[in-house]
């Protein structure tokens, strides 16, 4: 019998116990493995992924402006597509009133048919708020309408405006994040870098802030500017400068304690010693090492803005009509009456709550995956 030796002293088969080990795992592979084991939170990306893919292209998908209204369609529910032969086809229908029971009665017209077209051209619109065109996924022909989520009272798609509302709603927490960011970070790290009576009156500011509650501080605000002549884009602009405003407080005072204590490190001293300014140490060696908690907090607050610039929408005080965000498409549905006989209304707050939820399970994740504690 014959046994099989390994020569170690042939170079060609000598092998090293480093050969033998596995790559080394970089911090940043940690942190993604970590984060793609939590499962809601990898579907949570793919669903805002989704979401604000469809903003981008709002004007395409949406078979309508969201300003467009036929007053002869007035809460249209949901409009039925079925399949006959080789197409998609729907039919015509309208709101009457009973003369008996003066209820709302849907009119369906059977004796038409009409088919659902592809790649249609109707109103005009910005794509990408740039490039003028007037092509739409898809549409159909007058006089039937094609609304996939109803219309409200002004007989005006819902499904579209859902759409355009969400320029509005996704993009006002994201506006205001890039404000409270850098504000937050800029005065707790100056507040905990000097401490004494630089930090005594910074952070009696952010108290006397703090001390109010936001959404009713929030009202005062906007309800101080509300009778300001300026165009819905001004006052897009007003609710994510006042949100802002309100917002940097509690990220201020996270970043003021963490500065104090990465201030008495040792390479921040030597940094000291050879003359290096204090605007270099705070914003290059302090500051970079808070970068964990601030994307983990700036992917928690995304939810709380867009849920504030909701609430301001449906009491009135925030984007008002023709012009669409998710908040102010509510506004029909806070009559009981009108709720209880056109139930789809509510389908923008749907878009809501899927959003918000899929940002805090989002946060956990992001929260988990830099948490050093983690096991892969």
């Amino acid at each position: 019998m014959s046994t099989v030796t390994n020569d170690n002293t042939n170079p060609a088969t000598r092998t090293s116990v480093a050969d033998e080990l596995p790559p080394p795992v970089s911090t940043n592979q940690r942190i993604l493995r970590r984060f793609f084991k939590h499962r809601m939170a990898v579907v949570s990306m793919w669903v805002l992924g989704f979401i604000y893919a469809t903003m981008l292209f709002c004007g395409f998908l949406a078979p309508y402006n969201e300003a467009t209204s036929n007053i002869d369609h007035s809460f249209m529910p949901p409009t039925p597509i079925y399949r006959d032969g080789g197409g998609l086809y729907l039919r015509n229908a309208s709101m009457d009133i009973d003369p008996k029971t003066f209820a709302e009665v849907e009119r369906i017209d059977y004796s038409k048919k009409y088919r659902l077209h592809f790649f249609v051209h109707g109103d005009h619109y910005k794509l990408f708020n740039l490039i003028p065109t007037d092509v739409h996924l898809f549409g159909t022909d007058a006089p039937a309408g094609v609304y996939l989520f109803g219309t409200d009272q002004q007989g005006r798609d819902l499904f579209s405006r859902i759409l355009y509302g969400s320029q509005v709603s996704l993009m006002v927490g994201v506006l205001a994040i890039f404000i409270i960011i850098p504000l937050g970070l800029i005065i707790g790290g100056v507040s905990g870098y000097f401490g004494g009576w630089t930090d005594n009156i910074l952070m009696r500011i952010v108290e006397a802030l703090m001390a109010f509650p936001s959404f009713y501080l929030l009202l005062f605000l906007f309800g101080v500017t509300y009778k300001w002549d300026i165009s819905s884009t001004e006052r897009f602009a007003l609710i994510t400068l006042i949100l802002s405003l309100i917002g940097w407080t509690s990220l201020a005072r996270v970043i003021r304690g963490q500065v104090l204590g990465l201030k008495e490190q040792e390479y921040v001293e030597a940094s000291v010693a050879t003359g290096a300014s204090h605007w270099w140490i705070i914003t290059r060696h302090l500051l970079p090492q808070t970068a964990t908690w601030v994307t983990v907090s700036a992917s928690l607050m995304v939810p709380g803005f867009i849920l504030s610039e909701s609430a301001l929408s449906m009491l009135g005080l925030g984007v008002q009509p023709p012009e669409a965000s998710w908040g102010n498409l509510l506004q029909d549905s806070m009559s009981l009456s009108a709720l209880s006989m056109h139930p789809w209304l509510l389908v923008p707050g749907l878009f809501i709550v899927v959003t918000v939820v899929a940002f805090n399970f989002l946060g956990d994740g992001i929260r988990d995956a830099f948490d050093a504690k983690s096991r892969v």
